[in-house]
């Protein structure tokens, strides 16, 4: 759910803000003095502050459903509060300024996600995905943030989206992270840092409709071998090293769709053209 946000984030910035994605990235990292230090590019980012259920949206009462001709009653789903602290690094304080402007106007005119930037993960999902820009009671003391990540402040937008958690359907899938592995040369001593990273990754492979597109294969860096896609579109790769990486899905050995993502990132979901 969160990464599936997080893509309509993006997205809606993109599309909805006309800010060109060759131009400006959006991000989801933690702000630290050394990421900000490493971006090479103008770049928007909406950094996950906290988590936390809305009580005054709770609704007690259990959600009847038919299914198969019998009726089923299940509890109604929880609203979460997702608060993000959204900030803009750019080389020109003016384009900053500029750009900042551009996306709270953006996030302020769009209250609700329109459909055409939501993933097929989020399409029909009720209740919908309602944002708005904290209130003063409400938003979190970004200064205190900065100071915490040892990086110097600069303005920030802070944000809120509310999403449904069917608390019956939240946990119904194998669960695919990132995750790095550190090697030692054979017979380097234990306190030696270890100098060889892999990193794994997972995604998944989906047609423009949003269906999952099984029995492609997903190689890193032009590479001939990698790992074919499952029934559901899911494929995982081990070893892969960090920073850019390409992927490449090919189908009977025929070149479909080459995408670049950063590693570890946000997400690793591939969507191929029409």
């Amino acid at each position: 759910m969160l990464n599936a946000i997080n893509q309509a984030f993006a997205s809606l910035l993109w599309e909805r803000g006309l800010i060109d994605p060759q131009d400006v990235d959006v991000r989801f990292d933690v702000p630290s003095e050394e990421w900000v230090d490493s971006l090479t590019r103008p770049t928007i980012n909406a950094f996950l502050i906290e988590l936390r259920e809305n009580t005054e949206k709770r609704d007690n009462a259990p959600v009847t459903t038919i299914n198969g001709g019998r009726a089923e009653r299940r509890m109604a789903p929880r609203r979460i509060d997702l608060t993000y602290m959204v900030s803009v690094v750019t080389a020109d304080i003016e384009d900053e300024n500029e750009l900042l402007w551009r996306v709270l106007a953006t996030l302020l005119k769009h209250q609700q996600f329109p459909s055409d930037v939501l993933p097929d993960s989020l399409r029909g999902v009720t209740p919908p995905l309602v944002a708005r820009i904290a209130a003063k009671e409400e938003a979190r003391n970004t200064f205190d943030i900065w100071s915490a990540l040892g990086t110097d402040p600069r303005p920030a937008i802070c944000y809120i989206v509310t999403a449904p958690m069917d608390l019956a359907v939240a946990i119904e899938a194998p669960l695919v992270l990132t995750r790095t592995a550190r090697y030692r040369r054979m017979g380097a001593r234990v306190e030696q840092p270890a100098h060889d990273v892999g990193v794994q990754i997972g995604g998944f492979v989906r047609n423009p409709a949003g269906e999952p597109v099984a029995n492609v294969l997903v190689s890193p860096n032009g590479a001939e071998h990698g790992c074919m896609t499952r029934a559901d579109g899911q494929y995982v790769l081990r070893g892969v090293p960090e920073g850019t990486l390409r992927l490449t899905v090919r189908k009977d050995g025929r070149e479909q769709k080459t995408v670049e993502v950063h590693v570890p990132g946000a997400s690793y979901d591939i969507v191929l053209d029409g």
